[in-house]
């Protein structure tokens, strides 16, 4: 995805959908939009063995999400 097609996510939790098949539940705090990023806390995922804690802030590529759900 564009980057800016993130930013209407930040402070909210969404679901990701990663091109490597993951997917994930993430609480998007941050957009950076000079690196292509978004930061977030990582609620659920489809890959735990990927992250050191539950809940901890990870970076993420925009380029590397192929779709994001939002209930709305």
């Amino acid at each position: 995805m564009r980057i800016g097609d993130l930013k209407q996510f930040m402070d909210k939790t969404v679901t990701v959908h990663m091109n490597d098949g993951e997917i994930a539940k993430v609480k998007i705090t941050f957009v950076d939009e000079e690196s292509g990023d978004i930061v977030g806390a990582v609620e659920e995922t489809s890959r735990p063995e990927r992250y050191r804690a539950a809940c901890a802030v990870h970076t993420f590529a925009a380029a590397d999400i192929t779709f994001v759900e939002w209930p709305e």
